[in-house]
């Protein structure tokens, strides 16, 4: 018999309108949703806030550099964390590496959401009322920060597709349609056994 799907793992890009799909998908199943709080909650039982600081700091301002030692111990509370909190289920994971920090895991459901940059560009201009040059330096910034974080913590390439069961596209789908299909494959999938 399978293992039914308890957790959903969200990857997304800035100005993909990831974080309101996954708030969107949360409410529907009536599931919590995981996201910066996890960040701090894990920065703090690690003893390593400055750690959670250069993550959330993706434009760099702050200029913190945390060493090695740091990194890994801030890196094992994420992951046990997530685990913990993963075996108590109904929950969505927006972000943190989930996807690979569950890679092995039966019974979750890994989504990645995207957008054309040029996309993110105007609907980052709009939300923060800012410039097309300052949406698209702080897409980039916040695109490697991203990238580097899962290079980084788990040597893989953030984009690639075999990580995900599910990669959707928000350039083409509006936020209905993509939560839409994430809870048309949470059904599809709840009753089988999610092959990783």
């Amino acid at each position: 018999m399978g293992c039914p799907v308890s957790v959903i793992t969200i990857s997304r890009q800035m100005g993909s309108y990831g974080n309101e799909i996954a708030r969107q998908v949360a409410e529907h199943l009536g599931w919590q949703q995981i996201s910066q709080d996890l960040i701090n909650q894990a920065a703090r039982s690690a003893r390593v806030p400055q750690v959670a600081l250069a993550e959330i700091d993706e434009l760099g301002f702050l200029g913190l550099h945390p060493s090695t030692k740091e990194w890994q111990a801030y890196q094992t509370e994420i992951a046990r964390t997530i685990c913990q909190l993963t075996d108590q289920g109904q929950i969505v994971i927006i972000g943190r590496g989930g996807q690979m920090v569950l890679r092995d895991r039966p019974g979750i459901l890994h989504v990645r959401i995207v957008a054309p940059f040029e996309v993110r560009t105007t609907r980052l201009q709009q939300r923060a009322q800012i410039s097309a040059k300052a949406a698209k330096a702080r897409l980039e910034a916040s695109d490697k920060a991203r990238i580097r974080y899962l290079q980084r913590s788990y040597n893989v390439a953030l984009d690639d597709p075999t990580l995900y069961h599910l990669v959707i596209n928000t350039g083409l789908l509006t936020v209905s349609k993509a939560v839409n299909l994430i809870l048309q494959a949470y059904q599809i999938l709840g009753a089988d056994n999610i092959k990783n």
